[in-house]
């Protein structure tokens, strides 16, 4: 299954150039509508074959490395829900860049990390994905008071 799926993201990425085309005609191809879907179309490529790779050269262990449902921690669980509902509201309202600093910062004291480890995830990440998002694919957050 993951080999055709690979396959068929392959041949999709092959076959279509010519529908996937860039909007408007004189945009850069970064800046293009067309990016995304051949970048995803790429990265399925890429990532069904890894995924082979590592199912082909694995060594099969006595125990599974599968998680276990009943460690779950259920209240961490439904604070994170209620931390990303808030987050969700927070976007258009503060901005992207401050209310996904502020989600990061949240996220990381309610997991119990170190304060040091939230912060330095939190700005580093904020900042990552603040890049990849608005800068590089160019999506509209609207305009929030911050960021």
């Amino acid at each position: 299954m993951v080999l055709g799926v690979s396959l068929a993201a392959a041949a999709v990425l092959m076959t279509t150039p010519q529908l996937i085309t860039p909007y408007p005609a004189h945009a850069a191809w970064f800046e293009s509508a067309a990016f995304f879907p051949r970048v995803s179309l790429a990265l399925a490529c890429v990532a069904g074959l890894f995924e082979l790779y590592q199912r082909r050269s694995s060594i099969e262990l006595a125990d599974s490395d599968e998680l276990d449902s009943s460690a779950a921690n259920m209240r961490q669980a439904l604070g994170m829900l209620a931390l990303f509902g808030l987050y969700m509201l927070a976007v258009p309202w503060m901005g992207y860049l401050s209310s996904t600093w502020l989600f990061l910062l949240a996220s990381g004291a309610w997991l119990g990390l170190s304060r040091r480890a939230t912060f330095s995830l939190s700005v580093l990440l904020s900042l990552a994905m603040w890049l990849v998002f608005v800068k590089v694919l160019k999506v509209y957050f609207g305009h929030g008071w911050l960021m």
